[in-house]
């Protein structure tokens, strides 16, 4: 029998580790420290015979929510974990309000989010590499604080969400804004969460300038990109950036109406 709770304030570390062995590698605890310390976030725990064997976290944005970083212990799969996980962040999304619960799913995870009536919207790469220079006609300068309102409308444009719990946390923003004739056409902003640049843009060109800023060099970055957005993927192939990862972009509940179009860098594939 499998029971779903909410993770222990003590158990941060343990959770990370759990995560870690579910496969998601040694980087996913700070990954979560957002759903995990945020009002908006949740992270829960599964157990069996008392044992925890897996986990999965939950960000909370008003009428949508994301569900990242659902992982099963492997001695403990194939028992129905992985369903009552999801199947308990839906619900627990649901409480907060949200209309529509969203989620990027591995090839491995696809099938079982679609048994639970997840519908697919489109995948998403993480590119890594190092870029070239591309700002034709776009001004670059520093992110400032005067510039929250700027970031928060773009990113409800580009994603059409109200996602002012995650940007919020982002305490000092950190990251350049793309101008053109004084006016903000984008944003490239970096998190504490050790997660690469989340870049949203009105067009191809202050896109790809604040890619270019990002992923510069000297050694490689990682950006992650929907395949929707062809000009973006166009702009590293020619960079000649090397897929690493991917995901498939799934939603449970009505459709909500984004732009994939203006979304040059998410923030992870846990929760967009």
């Amino acid at each position: 029998m499998t029971a779903v709770r909410e993770v222990h304030d003590d158990e941060a570390g343990a959770i990370g580790e759990l995560l870690s062995r579910a496969g998601f590698g040694p980087t996913v605890g700070g990954l979560i420290t957002f759903p995990r310390d945020s009002a908006a976030g949740d992270v829960l725990v599964a157990e069996r015979g008392g044992r925890a064997v897996g986990g999965v976290c939950c960000a909370s944005f008003g009428d949508t929510g994301w569900i990242g970083a659902l992982g099963v212990v492997p001695q403990a799969r194939r028992h129905g974990v992985g369903a009552a996980l999801a199947d308990a962040a839906a619900e627990r999304l649901r409480e907060r309000g949200a209309r529509t619960v969203l989620l990027f799913a591995t090839d491995m995870g696809r099938p079982l989010y679609e048994r639970l009536g997840f519908e697919a919207e489109g995948s998403a790469t993480a590119w890594r590499g190092t870029a070239g220079r591309l700002n034709e006609g776009i001004e670059l300068r520093a992110v400032r604080e005067d510039d929250r309102p700027a970031v928060r409308s773009i990113d409800r444009r580009a994603t059409g969400e109200t996602r002012d719990a995650v940007l919020d946390a982002l305490v000092p923003l950190n990251g350049l804004v793309a101008e053109r004739d004084g006016t903000p056409v984008g944003w490239a902003v970096t998190s504490p969460w050790g997660s690469g640049v989340s870049i949203c843009a009105t067009s191809l060109h202050a896109g790809a300038a604040l890619m270019a800023a990002a992923a510069g060099g000297p050694g490689p970055a990682t950006l992650v990109v929907p395949d929707a957005n062809t000009g973006a993927a166009e702009v590293l192939r020619r960079w000649r950036f090397q897929p690493t990862a991917a995901g498939e972009r799934m939603r449970l509940g009505p459709p909500v109406d984004w732009r994939p179009d203006m979304q040059f860098g998410l923030f992870n594939l846990f929760w967009g």
